[in-house]
């Protein structure tokens, strides 16, 4: 069908065949690239927002996450035009607005108008939501700027709110707390495909709130909450549970429980299949086989394990040198005590405290292992050997399959989904850790952590103005977040907006503890000479060690940066001779992207084994 044809230097785009052309040759692109660039160029040099891109794209009444759509629509544009996003030849962005069609454009003739951008049928999304007439969709929770909807299936989502301490003595707050996190690690394990389950993060943030309930299953995109309390008096321990519909704050199952703390597990698994009955799981013959053979705790093993957990999850070096301890004295008191184990592995994984590297690592290997062979449903170990493998051994092939293990036993793990993530995006399967993270943020929806690896997923994929947006909104809520500061400026660098980029880089310094003089010296050499200047300073005051936290890898992308490409290969050198665990992003980082021409890019990704090299 003949149609108008619109020319911009060497190319067409044949709205009639629908066609994009250079120089006759027809150029591959798909249908939603295809008719947003129809769509910018019918309005050449007028702003379109992202807001009517989403809305003539998708149409109004689809929920879609438009960002992303139409962040990969751009990419794939700019990426058949040979188009420079910091020099634009065709599309401008004009940030935090959307977009602009700058190129010379030849007008159709009068009589042929420019049609109309019909909305892309979304019958991808409603096959996803139209499984029967009365099918009610679970919530899938994309990044943040995501839209929520329930999706195929039923899937239930259940949050553990902290159980109250009713001891009266703040001391035994890892006792409730500890009792929270096992709830929703035995919920997790009913039946993944039906029912998900907040993680600890999200949950723990309700501590002491006085929000209502229906409040916090809008906020947690919950169907259900379980509420409880703790008293432990000696040897004996009262629990209370009761569960709430969100819908209208109904009580559908309440229970006491009045046991020896022996017994505690037992307790938990109670509670656990009491609330499966009421959300009508099935339990596979598998599942109701281990819930039978649990074996009985050693009252003083466990509650060391409790305290253990408690400190661990402060995330600081003290917390976790405590934990450790606690760790430590579970297991003189049960040997066989796997759980103990496997938190003893998660020490040494994430915060060596004082121990030097290589050292931590033989620790957490030989600690899950033996949390396996005396347990070896637990999730867990495996996360831990999955992290091992990934940034220490650069076992690429048998990380992912710890991870992959990891998740199938402990679906709601969204440390092992992090990390997976992670994986995914230095092994450049973007969509993939796409995925994967939402997965991590259906179940960990308020977690700063999963927040702002929403921020770094954007700023892997090269998606800088929405990981600009995703930063701001972090920092609007915690301005002191030193790694929020640290990859926003990342981002704005990368949009080609120096004064902002600086700005961010000198707010983390100042949070991490850098002296006023090194501050001054920063800015005043950013005023005399720019970006040049700015980042070598920064390189005179840098000092790599593990006390400073600065890494040879660290070194190689500020040379990277000022584009000293023979100094960044001398560091990359060091840093892969060091195994230094920050390389294996080395494959996606952007900071490195002027180096991938460079053979000697090619041949330290093929030394470390990469896919692909």
């Amino acid at each position: 069908m003949a149609g108008p044809v619109l020319k911009f230097e060497n190319l067409e785009l044949d709205l009639g065949s629908y066609q994009l052309r250079r120089d006759g040759r027809v150029l591959k692109l798909e249908k939603i690239p295809m008719e947003l660039l129809i769509l910018l160029a019918s309005k050449r040099g007028q702003l379109v927002s992202r807001e009517e891109i989403s809305d003539r794209l998708w149409g109004k009444d689809v929920f879609v996450d438009s960002e992303h759509g139409v962040n990969t629509a751009i990419r794939k544009i700019r990426n058949v035009l040979i188009d420079d996003p910091d020099q634009p030849r065709y599309i401008e962005t004009v940030i935090g607005k959307g977009y602009r069609f700058v190129a010379t454009v030849s007008a159709p003739p009068e009589d042929k108008p420019l049609p109309e951008v019909a909305p892309e049928p979304a019958f991808r999304f409603r096959q996803l939501m139209m499984v029967g007439a009365c099918a009610l969709v679970a919530l899938i929770a994309g990044y943040l700027m995501v839209r929520r909807v329930w999706p195929t299936g039923g899937r239930t989502m259940l949050a553990v709110l902290p159980f109250q301490n009713l001891s009266g003595d703040s001391e035994q707050d890892y006792f409730s707390d500890g009792m929270t996190e096992e709830m929703i690690t035995q919920l997790g394990r009913l039946d993944p495909q039906r029912l998900g389950v907040i993680a600890r993060t999200s949950a723990m943030s309700y501590k002491h709130s006085t929000k209502g309930i229906d409040q916090i299953g809008r906020e947690l995109g919950v169907s259900y909450v379980l509420e409880g309390s703790a008293r432990r008096e000696g040897d004996r321990v009262r629990i209370t549970a009761q569960l709430i519909q969100v819908r209208d704050q109904s009580h559908v199952w309440a229970a006491e429980y009045d046991r020896e703390l022996q017994s505690v597990l037992g307790i938990q698994t109670e509670v656990a299949s009491a609330i499966g009955d009421e959300v009508r799981l099935k339990l596979t013959p598998a599942q109701r086989a281990h819930r039978a053979n649990l074996r009985v705790v050693n009252p003083e093993a466990y509650e060391a394990y409790l305290k253990g957990r408690y400190f661990m999850e402060k995330w600081t070096e003290e917390g976790t040198r405590v934990g450790r301890e606690y760790f430590q004295q579970a297991l003189q008191k049960d040997p066989n005590y796997s759980l103990a184990y496997a938190g003893l592995a998660d020490s040494y994984v994430w915060g060596r405290a004082g121990l030097p590297p290589g050292e931590a690592v033989e620790r957490a290997k030989k600690a899950a292992t033996k949390a396996l062979q005396l347990d070896d449903t637990l999730g867990e170990p495996h996360a831990a050997l999955a992290q091992i493998k990934f940034t220490q051994d650069w076992d690429w092939a048998g990380a992912e399959s710890e991870f992959k293990r990891a998740i199938e036993l402990n679906p709601n793990d969204t440390n092992a989904l992090h990390m997976y993530s992670h994986y995914l995006l230095s092994m450049g399967r973007i969509d993939e850790s796409y995925a994967v993270s939402t997965r991590a943020l259906q179940h960990d929806p308020v977690s700063p952590t999963m927040q702002l690896h929403l921020g770094f997923h954007y700023l892997t994929a090269r998606h800088y103005e929405v990981a600009i947006a995703q930063y701001q909104k972090i920092l609007e809520k915690d301005p002191s977040y030193p790694d929020a500061h640290n990859q926003l400026a990342v981002a704005y660098r990368q949009e080609g907006m120096p004064e902002q980029s600086v700005a961010e880089y000198l707010q983390e310094q100042t949070l991490l503890g850098a002296t006023p003089d090194q501050i001054a010296a920063l800015k005043e050499a950013y005023a005399r000479s720019g970006m040049r200047g700015f980042w070598l300073t920064v390189l005179e005051f840098t000092e790599p060690s593990e006390q400073s936290g600065i890494s040879p890898y660290q070194i190689a992308s500020y040379y990277s940066i000022l584009d000293k490409k023979d100094e960044s290969f001398e560091w990359l050198k060091k840093a892969y001779e060091a195994h230094d665990g920050g390389l294996v992003a080395i494959k996606t980082d952007s900071d490195f992207d002027n180096l991938h021409s460079d053979p000697r890019f090619a041949e330290l990704l093929h030394r470390m084994n990469l896919p692909g090299y």
